[in-house]
């Protein structure tokens, strides 16, 4: 019988889904409704040591694209604290704390997780992936989250000091844009940490209206900082990434994330080398209630292709991945139309540079002398009609 249940650093995770750190997990009856929903754990909004000003909510989408947040609101460590506390009243499911301290000021980080562990924190998840300034630190400047990423040696010593100072597990969080994931990873694994949560969130503009001379278009902004752009556009790289953390740290689990908006998101990234998900736009969008679809769909798809647990389907994809100079370029066979499939929509005869798809009697005809197997046209038809 398959199961969703599995133990990683001596927690307890039901379902492979963990909400992630942000607005769906600053509130008590937002982490029960993601617990009777059925997620593994939540990851609390993130908990800063001090902020140069209070944060305000500000975010927009574009379903199927983008979902783009410059501002929101942090938690102080009282208030986590006494979310952890109110939280436990309601629900046993994992809170992992997601705090930021002052920079390379390494005491900072292990007072903070010092008082969440005592708090109740299931475990830590150090932020080193927020773009946005927490705090100024004397002449350096302002020091945040993501510089920590850049620097692993760094990060190491804010790692080795928690993972001395408490008694759960760490987990380093961090976003692979622009950031030396080998190193970090490796430095990760060096310190003593017990997981890494990995993504690709790049740094974005915000939408404008072009017809208001470029007046952003996000709520009552008069203006609008740079932020981190989340969502569908972000799923292939943050998987990359979570490649990129397997391959250096493989004795460490890893939690991926960035994009996931359905079961077959879920399992890609676990067949990319991560044993949980992290889920946050889509849930944004459609509901607490997408989790229990989510983990019915997975186990349904465990159940038919053999897999009894989550550790059998993880890092699957791996070993077909290659350098790019060891590619196989061999040509061939052309691309074949199962004319059942299809509908005769045209999409695979409009691709710009290709000589072999026309239509013919409202279905799609290959010249297999001119098919240059790119694998566009299969990848481009709605009906999955066309194969090679």
């Amino acid at each position: 019988m398959s199961t969703l249940e599995q133990v990683i650093g001596g927690i307890r995770f039901r379902s492979p889904l963990v909400i992630g750190a942000g607005p769906l997990s600053d509130r008590v009856d937002l982490i029960k409704k993601a617990a009777d929903c059925g997620a593994g754990a939540v990851s609390i909004k993130q908990t800063a040591w001090t902020e140069p000003r209070p944060g305000v909510r500000k975010m927009c989408a574009q379903r199927g694209l983008y979902f783009f947040n410059p501002s929101d609101r942090r938690l102080n460590p009282q208030k986590t604290a006494e979310l952890i506390r109110q939280s436990k009243e309601v629900t046993d499911i994992p809170l992992l704390a997601n705090i930021l301290g002052a920079g390379e000021n390494v005491g900072t980080w292990v007072e903070l997780g010092q008082q969440l562990e005592d708090a109740g924190a299931d475990g830590l998840e150090l932020n080193f992936a927020c773009p946005n300034p927490p705090a100024k630190i004397g002449e350096g400047g302002f020091q945040y989250g993501a510089s920590m990423s850049q620097n692993p040696a760094k990060a190491a010593d804010v790692i080795s000091a928690l993972t001395k100072a408490v008694d759960i597990p760490v987990w380093v969080k961090f976003s692979g844009d622009g950031t030396n994931t080998a190193a970090l990873c490796a430095a990760a694994a060096e310190a003593g940490a017990s997981g890494i949560t990995a993504f690709c969130s790049p740094r974005g503009t915000f939408p404008i209206d072009i017809y208001n001379g470029g007046r952003p278009k996000l709520a009552d902004l008069p203006q609008c900082s740079l932020g981190g752009v989340n969502g569908p556009a972000i799923r292939l790289a943050s998987n990359r990434v979570v490649v990129e953390a397997a391959q250096a740290a493989p004795s460490l689990p890893i939690m991926g994330g960035g994009g996931i908006s359905c079961a077959e998101h879920v399992i890609e990234t676990i067949m990319f080398g991560a044993s949980l998900t992290f889920i946050f736009t889509q849930v944004m969008l459609e509901g607490f209630e997408i989790l229990t679809r989510l983990n019915s769909e997975i186990l349904r798809f465990m159940e038919e292709n053999g897999y009894e647990t989550i550790g059998q389907i993880r890092g699957q994809a791996l070993k077909y991945i290659v350098p790019n100079s060891e590619l196989d370029y061999a040509i061939g066979p052309a691309a074949k139309v199962n004319p059942e499939l299809c509908r005769g929509c045209g999409t695979c005869a409009k691709i710009a540079f290709c000589r072999a798809i026309e239509l013919r009697d409202r279905k799609a005809k290959v010249d297999p002398e001119r098919c240059e197997c790119c694998g566009l046209c299969a990848s481009l038809c709605p009906t999955n009609a066309i194969y090679f």
